[in-house]
């Protein structure tokens, strides 16, 4: 398993721990205000996934020193590229459906349709490095 595959598994490892923990202390966007509430849960949760990768990045730097100072391949610069294109796509289609589920279906103010988007781009980060531990384990 080369390094980045680590650290792909480290950030997939994150984002799942990080969103569960979020969606338990997120109070219900749909009713009333919850903005105060809303934005310190959210840095809360960014700074637990920032502790979260940071010390998984250093304890996998400290085990494996010669594979996290080798440069990127062309193999693994096209693996990050579909791994791109892949939450570019997953991005886009949640983020239209989350904002027209909100705004049209629901009926909810702008702070749900904040948390759909943002909701969308959790999707899409952990779309990105899954397929990032894909491509790696097919061999691209």
């Amino acid at each position: 398993m080369s390094f980045r595959e680590k650290t792909a598994w480290i950030t997939v490892f994150a984002i799942i721990v990080v969103s569960l923990l979020y969606g338990l202390h997120l109070p219900n966007p749909f009713q009333g205000n919850p903005g105060p509430r809303v934005l310190h849960a959210m840095s809360v949760s960014l700074v637990a996934f920032l502790v979260i990768e940071l010390v998984g990045w250093l304890v996998l730097r400290w085990r494996f020193p010669r594979d996290a100072r080798q440069p990127r391949d062309e193999r693994e610069r096209l693996i990050d590229l579909r791994a791109i294109r892949v939450a570019y796509y997953i991005f886009v289609v949640t983020a239209l459906a989350g904002i027209f589920i909100t705004l049209h279906l629901v009926g909810a103010g702008p702070v749900a349709v904040g948390m759909a988007v943002f909701c969308a781009f959790v999707l899409s980060q952990l779309a990105k490095h899954v397929a990032r531990i894909l491509s790696y384990r097919r061999g691209f």
